[in-house]
This record gives structure tokens, sequence and C-alpha cells, in this order.
């Protein structure tokens, strides 16, 4: 078993699978990016804004400044983001009731939007579709989500503050 083990780790990877791969995870992309502006018209809001808020659904208390940093937007892309959401109803500035020096930002509402119904029904698919792996491979899965994720916003974040110039 150890002599298997030596012999996986030794082996190189079949490059025409890694290409399969990385053109699949392009063409997902791009199918997500569609949905998601497609999604977004439905609701009224650009994807960006949309896809915003959706990063930051799991924040206790969001700032402006938590919301760049969970973005990767700048600043000042991220104040502009802002306004549109509160112009649009969708989130409300409210000062720190404990320091009022801080403004977080609070949704107006949420469980009763037109979209709500699209991404449950996805959430819904997500969840038959992995019932089909066992925990060692969700566990693979999880660990390759988790590491794209943190690398595409390392990436986002860069893109980012080349744009903006020196901080």
């Amino acid at each position: 078993d150890l002599n298997r083990r030596e012999s996986a780790v030794a082996r190189k990877p079949d490059p025409e699978l890694i290409e399969q791969l990385t053109l699949g995870l392009r063409e997902m992309a791009s199918r997500a990016i569609m949905f998601h502006q497609a999604v977004a018209e439905v609701a009224g809001l650009g994807p960006t804004d949309m896809k915003a808020l959706d990063l930051a659904r799991n924040e206790q208390e969001l700032t402006a400044g938590r919301l760049a940093a969970v973005t990767g937007l700048s600043t000042s892309a991220t104040a502009a983001l802002l306004d549109r959401l509160e112009r649009r109803g969708v989130v409300e500035r409210r000062r720190d009731p404990t320091d009022r020096r801080k403004v977080v930002i609070v949704p107006v509402a949420s469980g009763s939007g037109p979209i709500d119904p699209i991404f449950a029904d996805l959430n819904r698919s997500i969840v038959d579709y992995l019932s089909g792996y066992d925990d060692a491979e969700l566990a693979l899965l999880l660990r390759f989500v988790t590491d794209l994720n943190r690398d595409s916003a390392r990436r986002t974040a860069a893109l980012t503050a080349d744009r903006s110039g020196p901080a």
C-alpha cells in the first residue's frame, strides 16, 4: 500500500486531463457569469452589485471597509457600489449605536425578492448533485473550490489595486 501511494505521488497528472479540466472550469465560469447577469437583471441590479452582496452575506457587521476587503474592490469602487445599492433600496447605511464614528451596511429586505426562488432551485440542484459523492470526494472538491476562491480573491484585489493607483 505504501509503494502504491509513493508511485501515485511520483506520477505526473495527464496533461490532456488537466487541459480538459481547465477548459471546463473556464466554461463553467463563463456560464456562471451569464447566469448571474440574467439573475441580476431580474433583480434590477448590476452583476457586480449582486455578487458583492452575495460575498458579504455572512458578515456579522458589514462596513464599507470590510466590503472592500471581502470583494477585493478598491475603496472608491466600493463607495460607488454602496451608493448604487442604497439608491436601489437594497441596503441602508446606519451609524453604529455603540460607535457613532462607524457606519454599518444593513440589508433592507431578504427572503422575499424575485431572485430568491431562482437561488433556492439552484441550491436544491447542487445539493442533489453533490449527494452522489462520498465524504472523501466532497472534501477534495471543497479543498479545490476553497483554494480557487482564495486565489481568485487575491487576483481580483491585485487587479483592482493596479487600476486604483498607489494607496
